[in-house]
């Protein structure tokens, strides 16, 4: 619905940035999105407002390496599947309405690509305001690294392993908007890639810089929180060594133990339910 990217450009990497409403596009007009040779943005929004949605896609419309997508529906992991489908580009990097985007990053996530030509998905690094632990070196993603989980916007893919395996999507039923899960939904992307037996790796290069807190720790007493954690735990730990974990993620949760437990527990048993889906 913008200009499209010039066509004498090729457009290698494409940033899938995934918003919401106006407030998001206008989130959008105020990212830091670099212009970089072989780099293209695709914004894909849910639901904005028709009276005002000409007026917000005019502020972008001095970018020809931008591109809008409108879709009436609702649920982050939707949107990302929307992005998905559209995206054109050789490499995808997952993106959010509020990135500070490092045109170095950017420049990295291509370079990568280029060097490993098996690599199907690779996570990076960004900058935060919460504590996080990274592997101190390139690390397989198969081989669990204590505390470390990647963050969707530190995670980029190969399109043709997305052409090759459309099984590899996020599942609507976790995520922002989702019915029951409210967060989860990278942790469970990552999984199903690893466990399809893909080329998944860790880089140790800071590609972006997230100013603000993420959804697991701004939100992190809420109840489709918890819920989110005690489904991705047994999905990824299996069965019964989630089941032994529960009462300890309960006692580290922000929210007192009983109500931790009883939530964790209840999505571990959504996670039973819907194994199919999830």
């Amino acid at each position: 619905m913008t200009a499209t990217q010039d066509s004498s450009r090729p457009v290698r990497l494409e940033v899938l940035v995934c918003t919401f409403g106006c407030e998001g596009l206008e989130r959008v007009a105020h990212m830091t999105a670099p212009r970089v040779d072989g780099v293209a943005y695709t914004i894909c929004c849910q639901n904005p407002d028709k009276d005002n949605i000409e007026r917000q896609l005019s502020v972008l419309a001095g970018r020809d390496d931008m591109t809008v997508h409108v879709f009436n529906d609702r649920g982050l992991s939707i949107n990302r599947n929307h992005a998905f489908d559209v995206a054109t580009a050789p490499y995808l990097l997952i993106s959010d309405d509020d990135i500070n985007h490092y045109p170095e990053g950017l420049k990295a996530i291509i370079e990568t690509f280029d060097s490993n030509p098996t690599l199907d998905i690779a996570t990076f690094q960004s900058a935060m305001p919460e504590r996080r632990v990274f592997p101190a070196s390139e690390h397989k993603l198969n081989r669990p690294f204590r505390f470390y989980n990647a963050i969707s916007f530190e995670i980029a893919v190969r399109r043709d392993t997305l052409l090759s395996h459309p099984a590899l999507r996020f599942t609507p039923l976790a995520g922002i908007g989702a019915p029951y899960l409210g967060s989860g939904e990278e942790d469970l992307f990552v999984h199903r890639a690893v466990s399809m037996g893909l080329d998944c790796r860790f880089f140790p290069i800071e590609i972006l810089e997230h100013p603000g807190l993420t959804t697991s720790a701004h939100s992190g007493m809420k109840p489709s929180v918890i819920r989110a954690k005690g489904a991705v735990m047994r999905i990824t730990r299996g069965n019964l060594a989630a089941l032994v974990r529960l009462p300890v993620e309960a006692y580290r949760s922000p929210a007192n133990f009983p109500r931790a437990l009883y939530h964790l527990t209840c999505g571990y048993i959504y996670s039973l339910i819907h194994r199919k889906q999830l």
